[in-house]
């Protein structure tokens, strides 16, 4: 089983890598849920968090998440060690003594834990140190007679009063307070101070022995209740959780807002994208779940429009669309949905097909004049040739409709990428005599524009009918 320890400045003095743990920067918002879906952990270990001036931090909804799902989760040393304490009664481990004493109320400050730090060639350098480090050393030192115990006091009050992000030792000792004590004790702490105790580090030791002695186990916690989880906590998912690139985690955020103004079709990808949502809401209103027979058939129409036909290169187009397992079935399941609540609608609509829909959809994209033309000549070229019309007539009323189906797929191709002509049928409210007669049209004004121009369809825009569209191989 896989452990994984978020930590940064905690993890100064410890060698690297640590066996048998992935070991991950400080966590910012949307961190933890990526790991659960990359590496599917028993176990976390959170020491270190990204800084509240440069992001926002590990989120306790998230937390809850990842607890709820069944991981352990271990704070300690840092925020860490605040996260367990406020989260133990759901289920949150705490490890080491800063946590026992942020659980027991002894350390209050919100900077206790806290130090800057920044990542230098993916190396952690820290740049401040901790106030609840600073109040350990200074007790050792004062054990140790290192320090009068009235100079460890006054040290004490003056790191409590330096800005969490300037608290170095450097700062502290060359303060007004430093200044006022003799020389000697000073210069004495200096030379003891490489050596003196680390309790930051000595928790993230603690953590680490926990961490993969709970991965060892393999031992998963029970899932938590269902927890109702909010709007703004599932939009980490959609737009917050970071994704691999070829130039580090990025945002998700990032590509959206960069489709929403830069892609060519951005207008169409949004306004589809909100219908598709409103679909899935009725869904949910009306609580509505797909079939197993309708996920499988959506995933053979998934892998049909992009001409996925082994699995490997099934799971390839899943690893390069950022898709887990859980994210493909979340959107077979949602494909299936939709396409259950299309062929609803139209079977309410008799004889009413899609027309007016479609027409009006057309109109928005700005192509129905073309098309009303195209159609128009076709009709034109029909009826000025009703015998021709009427052999064909007579051919079909002896000849299979999948045969008629599959000629006119032959010369015409299909336009519906990925879909089967009997997914197209209950979805575009046609009936079978609707597409013999869009097949015999095609058919008869092809054959008639070929004798005319000697080609196999006019040039330009269809002075008379149409080019088919073709979507890879797929056929009736």
């Amino acid at each position: 089983m896989v452990a994984i320890v978020f930590g940064g400045p905690s993890l100064q003095g410890i060698g690297l890598p640590i066996p048998d743990i992935v070991v991950l920067p400080p966590a910012a918002q949307g961190d933890v849920l990526a790991a659960l879906r990359k590496y599917h952990p028993a176990a976390i270990g959170l020491l270190d968090c990204d800084l509240p001036y440069r992001s926002l931090p590990t989120w306790h909804k998230e937390i809850l998440y990842a607890l709820d799902s069944g991981v352990r989760v271990v704070g300690a040393a840092a925020v860490g060690a605040h996260r367990a304490a406020e989260l133990a009664s759901y289920g949150m481990e705490g490890a080491g003594s800063i946590f026992r004493r942020v659980a027991s109320g002894e350390l209050e400050r919100d900077d206790e834990v806290l130090g800057d730090w920044e990542m230098t060639g993916g190396d952690v350098k820290r740049l401040s140190v901790p106030l609840v480090a600073m109040r350990d050393v200074l007790d050792a030192a004062a054990t140790e007679r290192i320090l009068p115990e009235t100079a460890a006091c006054a040290l004490t009050c003056a790191a409590e009063g330096l800005f969490w992000r300037r608290r170095t030792w450097e700062a502290l000792l060359e303060s007004n307070v430093a200044k006022a004590l003799p020389g000697s004790d000073i210069e004495r702490f200096r030379e003891w101070l490489p050596g003196a105790p680390d309790p930051v580090r000595a928790d993230a030791e603690a953590l680490l022995r926990r961490v993969r002695k709970l991965a060892e186990a393999g031992e998963a916690r029970r899932p938590g209740a269902k927890r109702e989880y909010s709007a703004i906590f599932r939009s980490l998912e959609e737009r917050d959780r970071p994704v691999d690139s070829g130039k580090g985690p990025l945002r998700q955020w990032c590509i959206g807002d960069m489709v929403t103004f830069a892609h060519p079709e951005a207008e169409d990808l949004n306004g589809r994208a909100l219908n598709r949502k409103l679909v899935l809401l009725l869904a949910a209103q009306w609580n509505l779940e797909p079939e197993e027979h309708e996920i499988a058939s959506e995933e053979k129409r998934l892998r049909r429009r992009f001409r996925l036909k082994t699995d490997e290169e099934f799971v390839g187009w899943k690893a390069e669309n950022d898709l887990d397992d859980g994210d493909i079935r979340r959107l077979l399941e949602e494909e299936a949905l939709i396409h259950r609540l299309h062929r609803w609608f139209m079977q309410g609509r008799v004889c009413g097909k899609n027309t007016d829909a479609l027409l009006d959809e057309l109109r928005l994209r700005g192509g129905y004049p073309e098309w009303k033309q195209r159609a128009a000549n076709r009709e034109a070229i029909i009826r000025d040739n009703e015998d021709i019309w009427r052999e064909e007539w007579r051919r079909a009323s002896i000849v299979p409709f999948m045969q008629l189906a599959r000629e006119h797929l032959r010369s015409e191709g299909f336009p519906w990428c990925g879909a089967m002509l009997p997914d197209v049928i209950p979805e575009t409210g046609m009936e079978p005599i609707d597409l013999i007669e869009e097949f015999l049209a095609a058919k008869t004004a092809k054959s008639l524009w070929s004798g005319i121009l000697g080609a196999s369809s006019p040039a330009g825009a269809d002075k008379g009918g149409e080019t088919g569209g073709t979507c890879g191989n797929d056929r009736s």
